[in-house]
């Protein structure tokens, strides 16, 4: 469950809040001037979160390594004299072979 807390709540009730985010599983989004500012959530929470944000990192990075791979093995083909086509190229061909189906 999550609650709203004001920052000068927050400050007169910070024991009170933690004791609920540790044992309650309750989350809280802290406002400063009525805009949401931070969030208190529990450590398993939090681990969690920080375990997802690195899967989702190294997914990116993967992909990142990938398509530079693809890029060296194009240049690498092409520096070779082997002609290479683009995307478009390629969908074009695709299109036109489909369409001598018909």
């Amino acid at each position: 469950m999550s609650k709203k807390v004001s920052v000068s709540t927050l400050r007169s009730q910070i024991k009170k809040i933690l004791n609920e985010v540790e044992y309650g599983q309750t989350e809280y989004v802290v406002e400063k001037f009525g805009e949401p500012t931070a969030a208190i959530i529990s450590m398993e929470d939090y681990l969690l979160l920080q375990e997802a944000k690195q899967q989702y990192t190294l997914s990116h990075e993967t992909g990142n390594a990938f398509v530079k791979k693809l890029d060296m093995i194009r240049e690498t083909l092409q520096a070779s004299g082997y002609q290479t086509r683009s995307k478009e190229e390629i969908d074009a061909q695709i299109r036109a072979e489909r369409d001598s189906w018909e």
